[in-house]
């Protein structure tokens, strides 16, 4: 891991099971396949059982990061005979504050493909977060919407969700995956400007899974009781993994 060879996933894992497992190890797969890094199917049941057993000795609902690297390596950048080892972190989730504001703020570096959730991209992050402990950001790039520091982007407008495009500077989400197959996002490319106009904004990722945006300092407050984040929770309510008692959104 000195060399951020290293891919994660971070995921809740309720009453044994986590949303969209498949999903989290095919992207981790990409992920490490980049680094000629592969897990064997065996590998992989074997890494989801033991995820499950770390969360479970935290309580029903835990809040879980995976980490896969390529193994032990001294001081070369890759060890081509070790084998991959797995890093298990888990703690009882404790829930969010209710909407969240957030912060508009450049991104300083290029964008680059986010196809899976690589450690060196993490520790992007950090550096542009220049050591704040406040992530509530939401980036942005020469006039295009991006993502919040730790989940994907959703603005209501004009009828319908959108969601920035996959691809530069953009990670696909596996809970925006699952809502952009249900036909309640579309993609697109998300100006700035589209913030003073939206009715309802919201963040996505597998720990939170939705949570609504209360405003853009500065720039607009919203509905954060809007109609349409039923269309967001009507997709996911009742599915394996997911929190039971409208826990979906806050």
């Amino acid at each position: 891991m000195a060399y951020a060879e290293a891919c994660f996933e971070t995921f809740r894992v309720i009453d044994g099971c986590c949303f969209a497992w498949p999903a989290h190890q095919q992207r981790l797969a990409i992920g490490l396949s980049e680094f000629g890094i592969e897990l064997a199917d065996d590998d992989c049941r074997s890494l989801y059982e033991a995820t499950v057993e770390a969360a479970a000795a935290t309580g029903s609902d835990a809040l879980v990061r995976v980490t896969v690297t390529g193994g032990e390596a001294g001081w070369g950048l890759i060890n081509t005979t070790a084998s991959p080892s797995a890093y298990i972190q888990a703690m009882a989730f404790t829930g969010y504050s209710g909407a969240v504001s957030l912060r508009l703020k450049r991104w300083p570096f290029p964008l680059k493909q986010k196809r899976a959730k690589f450690c060196s991209d993490y520790a992007e992050t950090l550096r542009a977060l220049k050591g704040s402990k406040d992530i509530d950001l939401l980036f942005e790039r020469d006039g295009l919407l991006i993502a919040a520091a730790t989940a994907n982007l959703l603005l209501y407008r004009k009828g319908r969700w959108w969601t920035p495009v996959a691809g530069d500077g953009v990670l696909p989400g596996v809970v925006r995956g699952a809502l952009i197959e249900a036909g309640v996002v579309a993609e697109a490319e998300c100006p700035v400007t589209w913030l003073n106009d939206c009715e309802a904004v919201a963040l996505t990722n597998s720990g939170q899974f939705v949570r609504r945006v209360a405003e853009i300092t500065d720039i607009q407050r919203y509905d954060g009781d809007h109609h349409a984040f039923s269309e967001l929770t009507k997709v996911l309510a009742g599915e394996t993994g997911t929190p039971k008692d409208d826990g979906i959104t806050s």
